[in-house]
């Protein structure tokens, strides 16, 4: 099984970050993708596509959802730069919809979006950072998870997450 906080993961994303500058939060995403050559649109897409990126003669076009809340947006851009970095060989087209696990678990694309996430989850709120910004010692409150959401410009959801993969919280 792959491991949502993969070391590969997060020192790929770590290492990406400090080439980049943007090893602080909340990260300047669609700076990040623009600097890695992606041509970033916000586009009127069926609401059950967060985001969508083609890949054709090593010109990457990445299209995410305008009507998604601007959480979802940052996390499908984070998403397709995992993609691009992690699974791009040649021209490909990648369709991030909804999950629906039943439907991918035998064709390959569970793994590549199970990896995906787990990149953009180390990109938007790397393992370093998330850490020197709270203070475990006194235990985590639900205050704490939001103010980490905010100045990290993740969902609540998606900072639980990571807090938990992280292994900082407990689930509930």
């Amino acid at each position: 099984m792959i491991s949502a906080t993969s070391p590969r993961f997060e020192r790929s994303a770590t290492k990406l970050l400090r080439e980049y500058g943007e090893f602080s939060p909340p990260v300047d995403v669609e700076s990040l993708a623009r600097s890695l050559g992606m041509s970033v649109s916000f586009e009127e897409l069926d609401n059950d596509v967060s985001g969508l990126m083609l890949i054709e003669d090593g010109v990457v076009k990445v299209a995410i959802n305008e009507a998604h809340h601007r959480h979802r947006q940052r996390f499908t851009l984070a998403h397709e730069i995992g993609h691009m970095l992690l699974h791009a060989e040649g021209d490909r087209v990648f369709v991030d919809r909804r999950f629906f696990r039943n439907a991918w678990a035998s064709s390959g694309e569970l793994r590549e979006e199970i990896e995906a996430n787990a990149f953009a989850a180390a990109l938007l709120m790397p393992e370093a950072l998330v850490r020197e910004h709270l203070d475990a010692e006194r235990g985590i409150t639900d205050i704490d998870v939001f103010r980490l959401a905010t100045q990290f410009a993740v969902s609540e959801q998606a900072m639980t997450l990571r807090l938990v993969k992280l292994n900082v919280i407990e689930p509930d």
